[in-house]
């Protein structure tokens, strides 16, 4: 009897313990969607709350569900390394799917976990088997002392490869020579005292060729010459060049240049883009196919110089390597010289300047300046000292000189008909003789003649005008063209041929006779290509025809109007200018930009 009741007074108790120690507490669960800016959903981000419970890392989807939190309040807290963190506080109920947005403030960091900094290795991480690599991360925490946390470096292919507390300034560093070969995922985890976890994860190569380096980038009369290291191992296949974006971002990285030969070790970048700043690194891959990245260097203006502005016009001085361009919205004439590439000299004008003209008069090579107040300027090409002025009185719009004496202004008179061409001497500036139909034509001269075509600014439809004029500066002869804007006319891009025998213009490539005819003969053929500026040989039976919508010249033929071939460029071409055996390319570094640089084109 005594033995029946103490088995049942044991069995009492035992169940009695059992019940009171493991009571089973009612749970719930929480789904976590964390973004940036309200909007951009965020993979990556580390999730927790306080009290501790349990933790997670967001999706591709930017959520991340918390499963089994015991029933209460809780502060939920995401934070994403170098971006910021944010917090929610939520309510957790039992056998309950909660919802939860936390959106991150950038550059606002703080929770309860501590915060980890990778430092290196840098990324992509790639090494060669057995070759030494420096692990470095940074740590902080607001409660825990740094030597108190608890840190796990784990790899998962070769498993826990370090455990080191950081040192009193929160880094702690080794290094690793024995990895084992492949690719390895490793997961840094640093844990506080009050059991907030944080974690980084990333991916280091050891299968990678061995380590090359880019020794040098020079840029050199608008190329940039390579040069780096022989790769050293028998298992190469491969050099790729790339260019990249001044950020050397890994997203603008465009590859110019594939090597087969293990001893060619140079390069030159025979296009670089007309930027401020470029990034060049070398690809090496081995015989599996595995590839590892040099060092990044950077080049300044790569192409030459750069100007902040979209020149009004260009112009070449006829026997030495210097341009001249106008910058309308600075009010400045600027020399340059395209053999250094660098501003020579610059000044200052007067008004809103009209379409100018340089040649030389007997009093030297003088480039002549027209403006809206009334004034031709003329300067000393070499200097840029103003020389003289000519007070025609009228606002004007374009100077031409036929090279004996004379110079030939288009201008805007009130009433418009009364003579808005007109002739004046260059010695002392007297009106000689006035003629034409409209005002502020466009004018040019015929080459080699005393004649001129002009095309109009202020009527619709565009007109075009032939001049022709004696040695004293009279007007003998004037005449309209008979198509009165039957086919394309652009008093902005019109060029006439050196031999003097046709006109082209518009950015269709319009074609016309270069007398007083004014003969329409075709258009060049041009599909899609929009055309900003013409060149041509010397005898005109090739024309050179700039593409404002491709990087490009395209090579067409007179008088079959017949294209070709093209020239490829490093930017969208304005004003193109042949001299000898090159040309000179005045373009935009984009298709909307209006930076500009000079290109020097070998033919």
């Amino acid at each position: 009897m005594k033995k029946i009741f103490l088995f049942f007074c044991l069995s009492l108790i035992i169940f009695s313990c059992k019940k009171d120690s493991d009571p089973i507490a009612p749970t719930g669960d929480i789904n976590v969607k964390v973004t940036v800016n309200g909007y951009h959903l965020i993979q990556g981000a580390q999730v927790y709350t306080n009290p501790s419970s349990v933790e997670g890392i967001t999706d591709r989807f930017g959520t991340v569900l918390l499963v089994g939190l015991k029933a209460g309040s809780y502060e939920v807290f995401a934070s994403l390394d170098s971006i910021g963190s944010g917090k929610t506080a939520i309510h957790v109920t039992e056998n309950t799917l909660t919802d939860v947005q936390i959106n991150i403030i950038q550059g606002v960091f703080t929770g309860l976990a501590p915060t980890i900094d990778l430092i290196l290795p840098g990324l992509p991480a790639e090494f060669s088997q057995g070759e030494t690599i420096t692990f470095s991360a940074d740590i902080e925490d607001d409660k825990t002392p740094l030597q108190n946390i608890i840190i796990k470096w784990e790899s998962d292919r070769d498993g826990v490869i370090n455990t080191s507390s950081p040192n009193s300034a929160g880094n702690l560093s080794f290094t690793k020579n024995n990895l084992s070969i492949g690719m390895h995922t490793i997961t840094l985890t640093a844990k506080d005292s009050e059991g907030y976890t944080a974690t980084k994860s990333f991916v280091v190569s050891t299968d990678a060729p061995q380590k090359i380096s880019l020794i040098e980038a020079v840029a050199d009369q608008g190329k940039v010459n390579l040069k780096w290291e022989k790769y050293s191992g028998t298992d190469f296949q491969k050099y790729e060049v790339y260019r990249s974006d001044e950020n050397c971002s890994s997203q603008s990285n465009t590859l110019i240049g594939t090597i087969n030969n293990q001893q060619t070790t140079t390069f030159t970048d025979g296009l670089p883009p007309m930027e401020y700043m470029v990034c060049y690194h070398v690809k090496v891959t081995n015989q599996s196919n595995k590839s590892r990245s040099s060092n990044n260097l950077t080049v300044n203006s790569p192409s030459g110089y750069i100007f902040n502005f979209t020149a009004k016009n260009l112009l070449k001085h006829p026997t030495q390597n210097f341009v001249y361009l106008l910058d309308q919205g600075a009010q400045k004439l600027i020399k340059f010289n395209y053999d250094l590439m660098q501003v020579e000299k610059e000044v200052s004008l007067q008004g809103t300047i009209g379409n100018c003209d340089i040649g030389e008069n007997g009093y030297g090579v003088e480039l002549y300046v027209p403006s809206s107040d009334g004034w031709v300027y003329v300067y000393d090409a070499d200097n840029l000292t103003l020389k003289t002025s000519i007070n025609v009185g009228i606002r004007l719009g374009s100077v031409v000189t036929n090279g004996i004496g004379h110079i030939i202004v288009s201008l805007f008179p009130s009433p418009w008909w009364e003579d808005p061409v007109r002739t004046f001497s260059r010695a002392n500036g007297i009106l000689i003789d006035g003629n034409g139909d409209f005002e502020g034509d466009r004018l040019r001269m015929i080459p080699g003649k005393n004649e001129i075509i002009s095309i109009s600014t202020s009527v619709s439809p565009t007109d075009m005008e032939y001049f022709l004029l004696d040695n004293n500066g009279m007007f003998v002869s004037h005449s309209d063209d008979s198509q009165h804007g039957d086919y394309p006319l652009d008093a902005s891009i019109f060029r006439i041929s050196p031999n003097g025998s046709y006109t082209i213009t518009s950015s269709q490539g319009a074609v016309y006779l270069a007398n007083a005819s004014m003969e329409y003969k075709g258009q060049l053929q041009h599909g899609s290509l929009s055309f900003s500026d013409f060149a041509f040989s010397d005898d005109g039976s090739t024309i050179y025809a700039a593409t404002s919508n491709r990087k490009s010249i395209q090579i067409g033929h007179y008088p079959s109007l017949i294209r070709d071939n093209e020239i490829l460029t490093k930017g969208f071409p304005v004003f193109i200018i042949r001299d000898g055996n090159k040309i000179i390319c005045l373009s935009k570094t984009g298709e909307s930009s209006i930076n500009t640089g000079i290109e020097i084109i070998n033919l």
